[in-house]
């Protein structure tokens, strides 16, 4: 691997994305990939340090999926229990006016007091 696959210096007019800015998605041109990507693709062998780059760079963009999917869980459970506290908030000191929509609704004879 030459300095500019690694991402250490980089040379403009190459088609190749650098592997450390490669996001793990093929974009449909692939001159575009990788040099390494490329030799999967054309069933190359790969020298052992373009391997361990190779799984390095999985290895980051897994965990950083992984960062992605907590934060979208934590999100969804903070959005419950806020959920949850207004229901239970609700439930104790009922609203009379939401009641009688509700009513108004579910039942189009319904007629408030």
């Amino acid at each position: 691997m030459d300095n500019h696959e690694r991402g250490i210096e980089r040379k403009f007019g190459r088609p190749d994305t650098p592997l450390p800015d490669w996001d793990g998605s093929f974009g449909g041109d692939p001159k575009r990939l990788p040099r390494v990507v490329q030799k999967l693709m054309a069933k190359r062998r790969l020298t052992p340090e373009e391997k361990a780059e190779m799984l390095w760079r999985l290895y980051e963009l897994d965990q950083a999926d992984r960062v992605r999917t907590n934060q979208r869980v934590g999100a969804l459970l903070l959005l419950m229990l806020m959920l949850t506290g207004v229901a239970i908030w609700l439930y104790l000191h009922p609203q009379p006016w939401i009641a009688e929509r509700l009513l108004a609704i579910v039942d189009p004879t319904y007629e408030p007091r």
